[in-house]
């Protein structure tokens, strides 16, 4: 399994477990068709990345990795 991490229109990031990138944006796809959202990933507004699971790290969103914790 890798972790992967889905930010949608720069807003909304969604952290998945999957075997493949492919696998992680079609759980996404369902869970926002299901919320009401059926074409949230349809118009290619979002950035996917694999985290890398060997390396410590803090998840932050990335929106909020530019920023400055103190903000």
């Amino acid at each position: 399994m890798n972790l992967y991490e889905i930010t949608v229109r720069g807003v909304d990031s969604f952290y998945l477990l999957a075997a493949s990138k492919y696998r992680a944006l079609e759980l996404l796809g369902d869970y926002l068709a299901d919320a009401g959202y059926p074409n949230s990933l349809q118009d290619g507004r979002f950035v996917a990345r694999q985290i890398d699971l060997a390396e410590e790290q803090v998840l932050r969103p990335e929106k909020c990795r530019a920023c400055p914790l103190n903000e």
